[in-house]
């Protein structure tokens, strides 16, 4: 996978981490931002697991957490690739929330895709 196509996932998949309320049009984005990847289900799982997840949770468990997104600059400065499979470890109402996302991003992206 290239830079910029991790780059553009980290981008949609911090949204999940955003002190906001998502909405269906947010999963639609991050299907859309997946399915333009060309990546595969289990490679977007480990994205977002493996890179983004360690480096975002927090923010979930802050009373003042980043509601208006983090620069592409402070992603590309704070996360780093990974290999290997998707590994779910953190806080479990945490992995429970954002599991709860990717399931939504997943329906919209139909059983047939990635």
């Amino acid at each position: 996978m290239d830079a910029d196509t991790r780059v553009a996932l980290w981008e949609a998949f911090s949204e999940f981490f955003l002190d906001t309320e998502l909405d269906e049009a947010v999963y639609e984005h991050v299907a859309r931002v997946v399915r333009a990847s060309g990546v595969t289900r289990l490679e977007a799982e480990a994205v977002l697991w493996n890179e983004v997840f360690p480096v975002l949770h927090r923010n979930l468990q802050s009373v003042a957490g980043e509601w208006a997104g983090w620069s592409r600059e402070w992603l590309v400065a704070n996360i780093r690739p990974s290999q290997g499979v998707a590994r779910r470890t953190g806080p479990t109402v945490l992995v429970e929330e954002v599991q709860g996302c990717w399931e939504k991003v997943l329906m919209h992206l139909g059983a047939n895709t990635c």
